[in-house]
């Protein structure tokens, strides 16, 4: 018997890190194909297509605005969404071959050719890729809350989870450097079939680890097909119930702010390595020759990675939005050091600048992903109900948004300061194109931060505040009341922004919810 326990204990523990790593494996998708194309994707269109830097970032921004639309719409499916497998696993299958196929649509262009034909047909295999991943990426968003309920549990997830995507992030840059061989802006185009090559492999690679997520997580599918269905009026007072919520709008800002940072650094880095220095080929000892571009990203994927690790140590022993106290500066002082790079900067100097900003931009997308679970927990305690598709829907309509307005205002900041063929490279590059890229680079995320840093001040969720609202929601449901101590009250109203009696929590039902009159 003694030595039977262990061995269930054992298994027990197998049996978690098959849960814990198939929903992280997931997360390939949102966090290899976002590096990839924000990194590569505008330049590919402009120096491989041909496209006008107005109409690639076009193409681009359209596509996130498009993404914006779908995303809600996805999640109000996600919600309505009854079956044996829950409301968000059912879609995780079914995105798989749309979203390999679309994005390898992404990297060829079949033959079209003329810059409007190549435009409108890119516009059209974006939009195509931006709806198949949607597909996947709404329901796995809203999936962790209907898994696993503790505050602290759901940050391990979490933190697993944005491994997994920074291993995708720094993988694909590995795939893209064997395949594509670029040393300035004119090797684009003897590239074709390498980008081909790519679409086909990075789709597969980020399709895939969807039926490893559908496979290996496990929803309260006893809820989900307990819970009523809302309508299209239910759905729609939704959001603005949602948008009322003071917790949700401050968490809503911090992630669109996170998104446009991200968004800004990734979108602008690739072209600012090659104005300033060109992708050179370099000499690192125990790795060999290796571009310039490979290691740029790469030292900003390691130092991204590396600080996981003190980010969770913080959100364990504080709170979940503590990371941005430790990043963001880190961030900034990056910012700073690039905003003053030439082509006479020592390039130490600038791979400093780097790597602060990969051990900054850490935060930007781990801590929005982490926050974003607990809210549909509040959201229960002012109506009574559980809406994770509506509410990772309309987090991710703003982050799509945002990361659209950046690759749209990149392409007008690259157009009006006359970056074009003839001056991408270190020798003709003008005073000009080094300061579009600087603006999206170094300033705009350095305001970004700034805000960031001022809202995360007002966040009041930690692990004590989501303990109580738990302990309380399960007692109302258990009973039909709840006893709400008066410090609690002013709790909630803090949190949600709304009087005490009007959240479902307080709402006289048989039996009555029994409230603790406030003293006066």
């Amino acid at each position: 018997m003694s030595d039977a326990t262990p061995a269930r204990e054992n298994e027990r523990g197998l049996i978690k890190i098959w849960h814990v790593a198939s929903y992280a494996a997931g997360d390939a998708l949102g966090g290899g194909v976002g590096q990839v194309l924000s990194l590569y994707y505008m330049y590919f269109l402009m120096y491989a297509m041909g496209l006008s830097p107005l109409l690639a970032g076009t193409v681009t921004g359209v596509t996130r605005l498009w993404d914006g639309v779908i995303d809600p719409l996805i999640g109000v499916l996600v919600d309505r969404t009854r079956s044996r497998w829950g409301r968000c696993r059912p879609w995780l299958p079914f995105s798989v071959l749309p979203v390999f196929v679309s994005y390898a649509l992404l990297w060829t262009n079949l033959g079209i050719q003329g810059q409007w034909g190549r435009f409108f047909y890119f516009l059209f295999a974006y939009i195509l890729f931006s709806t198949a991943s949607s597909i996947g990426i709404v329901p796995y968003d809203a999936l962790l809350p209907r898994m696993v309920a503790g505050y602290h549990e759901r940050t391990n997830y979490s933190a697993y989870r944005m491994v997994f995507s920074g291993l995708a992030s720094v993988g694909s840059t590995y795939v893209y450097e064997a395949l594509i061989h670029v040393e300035t802006t004119a090797d684009y185009p003897a590239n074709t079939r390498g980008f081909a090559l790519l679409g086909l492999i990075l789709g597969a690679v980020f399709a895939l680890p969807l039926l490893i997520t559908f496979f290996g997580s496990k929803e309260t599918v006893a809820a989900a097909r307990d819970e009523a269905s809302p309508d299209l009026r239910e759905t729609l007072r939704g959001y603005a119930q949602l948008l009322r919520c003071r917790l949700y709008r401050k968490c809503y800002f911090l992630t669109m702010l996170g998104a446009f940072s991200a968004s800004a650094v990734v979108t602008a880095l690739a072209i600012f390595v090659l104005l300033i220095y060109g992708n050179r080929s370099l000499s690192v000892p125990l790795l060999g020759k290796l571009t310039l571009l490979f290691l740029v990203v790469n030292l900003k994927g390691a130092l991204e990675i590396g600080f996981f690790l003190p980010n969770v140590f913080l959100m364990k022993k504080y709170n979940k939005h503590r990371p941005l106290y430790l990043d963001l500066p880190l961030l900034a002082a990056g910012c700073a050091i690039l905003l003053f790079a030439s082509p006479s900067l020592p390039l130490w100097l600038s791979l400093t600048g780097i790597a602060l900003i990969g051990a900054g931009s850490s935060c930007l997308s781990f801590v929005p992903n982490t926050l974003l679970p607990d809210l549909p927990d509040v959201d229960e305690l002012i109506c009574g109900r559980r809406r994770e598709g509506v509410s990772v829907g309309l987090v991710k309509m703003g982050k799509q948004i945002v990361a659209g307005l950046s690759s749209f205002v990149f392409g007008l900041l690259l157009t009006a300061f006359h970056l074009n063929q003839e001056n991408a490279s270190p020798d003709q590059a003008t005073f000009g194109a080094l300061a579009a890229v600087k603006i999206m680079l170094c300033v705009l995320p350095l305001a970004a931060s700034a805000l960031m840093l001022m809202i995360s001040r007002r966040y009041n969720l930690g692990g004590a505040e989501h303990a109580v609202i738990k302990a309380r929601i399960a007692e109302k449901r258990s009973s039909g009341s709840a006893r709400v101590p008066p410090e609690e009250q002013r709790l909630f109203e803090e949190i949600t922004g709304q009087p005490f009696g009007t959240l479902w929590i307080a709402e006289s039902a048989a039996p009555a919810v029994e409230i603790c009159p406030r003293p006066d």
